[in-house]
């Protein structure tokens, strides 16, 4: 099925009175949120995104269009909608998330609940036509990895290994390179952006995703840099419980405790 090919983990039964569909890092995978899908409680349905290119889609052709992307989604997503849901994006995902909270709605037309941001700042503001894509060597892709991290040492040890990667990578940093919006785009939905107080790269413009909605916004700081949340997955698990109370009847209590 489709939809198992873009999630590949969900739940499905009567608990589950909300889902969260997740957008990884550049060149990231389903699996990084794996840890914190464990510490939901099981009315939120984390749904990790796919994306192709990447672990049990190597063989399709990643996306380096925002709109290419988001038609597939539409296509993708629409089964798992039937509920209230939304988006959680990090790093280049965040834009991701956000264009998905624009643009995708359920069958009956209802729109996302909630958007979370994660360790970017929010998306450039259209002058023009968009500039085109960077062209990025091997060389510069293995600087970009090293700088944020986040990748395992197994992976950037096996030349193998990098190799399937980069051309994941390549793509979804090609994907935001072309990716603007709309100079007064604005929406209700709420916003919360989170980040890791030792990010130096994105850390102090979590703001500038204030001007994107016109509902309620906050921002949330934790101990650590651009991958915050490999160490403190159970207090941000906590973070996005708080802001779907209204959803999941609020069994708040204890969420995250297992880190």
């Amino acid at each position: 099925m489709t939809v198992d090919r873009w999630i590949p983990f969900k739940s499905e039964g009567t608990a589950v009175r909300c889902r969260i569909f997740c957008f990884p890092h550049a060149g990231g995978s389903a699996a990084t949120y794996r840890p914190l899908r464990r510490l939901m409680p099981p009315e939120i349905d984390l749904c990790p995104v796919q994306l192709p290119g990447r672990t049990g889609r190597l063989n399709d052709p990643p996306c380096s269009s925002m709109s290419a992307l988001m038609e597939q989604l539409h296509r993708a997503l629409q089964p798992l909608m039937t509920i209230p849901f939304g988006f959680f994006g990090h790093s280049v995902g965040s834009w991701m998330a956000y264009e998905a909270a624009r643009q995708l709605r359920s069958s009956d037309g209802r729109t996302a609940v909630h958007l979370f941001v994660s360790s970017r700042n929010g998306p450039k503001r259209a002058c023009g036509d968009p500039p085109p894509a960077r062209l990025r060597s091997d060389d510069d892709l293995l600087a970009i990895l090293r700088r944020f991290g986040g990748t395992p040492a197994a992976i950037m040890q096996r030349p193998e290994l990098i190799a399937a990667l980069l051309p994941a990578l390549r793509a979804d940093l090609a994907l935001v390179d072309g990716y603007a919006v709309d100079p007064h785009d604005c929406f209700g939905c709420p916003i919360t952006a989170f980040g890791g107080a030792d990010d130096v790269s994105h850390a102090g413009t979590l703001q500038s995703w204030s001007e994107f909605t016109r509902g309620g916004f906050r921002t949330c700081i934790f101990p650590g840099g651009h991958f915050y949340f490999s160490t403190a997955a159970g207090a941000l698990a906590r973070e996005i419980v708080q802001d779907l109370h209204a959803f999941i009847g609020g069994h708040a209590a204890g969420i995250g405790s297992q880190t």
